[in-house]
């Protein structure tokens, strides 16, 4: 297993922009753009990931297999203790649907709308599977996105929210604030 993940001067050749401390990046993960990437400590990238664009990732994060991060020029922010599940897309741009403009890579770009927004994650804050998360969207601080939803709006902090699109189901216990204490108290003690 730890033969899967890049080494750590594999990681340093890669060229992120930030690079921290105890950062596993599996070897089957694609990453675009790495000098507009930061990485924090205690992150880890699973396989088949696609990494492009401005990201940076705080501390303690987990990224599932076969996610899809585009963070864009303006970026994507994952804050410490977030998490994605797999096959999960977060994405901080897009071109304009709405028929006025032509779409794809391909067109040049007096020809196309593009739309980028900014992407958080605030802390404690979690997108299960098979989500797909559009630009401009903050989910708040311990948020839970629940599986196969769409989230277009911003999700208020410690809401639980599901659905096509995601709508607030109810809301999320705030314990897990005192156990991130009681686990950064056992970082300082050690």
């Amino acid at each position: 297993m730890k033969d899967s993940f890049y080494s750590k001067s594999e990681l340093e050749e890669i060229g992120f922009k930030k690079l921290g401390e105890n950062v596993l990046i599996s070897r089957m993960a694609m990453i675009y753009n790495a000098d507009k990437i930061e990485i924090g400590n205690h992150v880890r990238i699973d396989d088949f990931c696609i990494l492009a664009g401005k990201i940076v990732f705080g501390d303690y994060i987990h990224i599932g297999v076969n996610s899809r991060l585009q963070g864009s020029t303006l970026g994507l922010f994952i804050k410490d203790f977030a998490g994605v599940s797999y096959n999960s897309t977060i994405i901080a741009n897009t071109d304009d649907y709405g028929g006025e403009f032509m779409t794809n890579p391909m067109v040049p770009l007096e020809y196309r709308k593009i739309c980028p927004k900014p992407v958080v994650l605030e802390k404690h804050s979690l997108v299960a599977t098979h989500c797909v998360v559009l630009p401009g969207v903050t989910i708040g601080e311990g948020a839970a996105v629940g599986a196969m939803s769409l989230v277009t709006r911003d999700v208020e902090p410690f809401a639980i929210v599901c659905g096509v699109p995601a709508k607030k189901l109810k809301e999320r216990s705030r314990k897990l604030l005192e156990l991130e204490k009681e686990f950064k108290k056992t970082l300082t003690e050690a």
